[in-house]
């Protein structure tokens, strides 16, 4: 079950003042972007454990100054430039992920703002602020961007790269297993991961449709 945010975040676009806001430090929880990188998937093992599915594993683009190639002034062309050269999409429009809530007023009376993907779910205790994950919400927005096009479905070659990582770690965890209760355990995991993969079909990318050449001058 999705859990009920009990804040009520801004619309996604220019910080707007209130009187009070979450008590949460605004440098932790700078403005950012998602990024998608055609390697970067994760399996995901339904409660039983027998299945599963494949999901990008997108990482966040943090705009800190001075970090990543975000400019002294915050400006992010450069680092959005540098990411994508390396491959990396970035993931727009960010209003469909991303919640902007009003921090706590500094002592000068400007308010900040806190920014956090929609799964990340503020939630009150006592005088404090907990922030708790929202595993449905994040999956199904996971989930949505594969299968609306906006990325591309997982290509084969990634899934068994990451297949094979995990072939790895279990081979050598298996056998050290004998004289290493972690080592047996996590083997034993690993084992579950690889099984639960082999029942999960992952297909081949389309291949462009050939351009007719009827018509074309000999």
């Amino acid at each position: 079950m999705a859990l009920v945010n009990q804040y009520s975040p801004k619309s996604y676009s220019a910080a707007t003042a209130s009187a009070s806001g979450l008590a949460l430090n605004p440098s932790d929880y700078p403005d950012f972007r998602l990024m998608y990188h055609p390697k970067r998937w994760a399996f995901h093992m339904t409660d039983d454990g027998t299945s599963g599915e494949w999901l990008p594993n997108l990482a966040p683009l943090m705009f800190t100054p001075g970090v990543s190639n975000v400019d002294k002034d915050g400006d992010v062309s450069m680092a959005f430039a540098e990411k994508m050269r390396k491959g990396w999409i970035i993931v727009e429009p960010a209003s469909d992920y991303i919640a902007a809530y009003d921090g706590r007023p500094f002592p000068s009376g400007k308010v900040p703002t806190i920014y956090l993907p929609i799964w990340m779910v503020p939630t009150p205790l006592g005088n404090e602020v907990r922030v708790k994950y929202d595993k449905e919400t994040h999956h199904q927005f996971l989930r949505d961007l594969v299968a609306s096009g906006r990325l591309p479905s997982l290509d084969p070659d990634a899934a068994e790269i990451i297949r094979n990582r995990i072939q790895d770690e279990h081979d050598r965890d298996d056998g050290d297993a004998s004289g290493d209760g972690k080592a047996a355990r996590r083997a034993a995991q690993a084992a579950k991961v690889l099984a639960a993969m082999d029942t999960v079909e992952v297909a081949p990318p389309a291949k462009p449709a050939k351009r007719s050449t009827r018509g074309a001058a000999s």
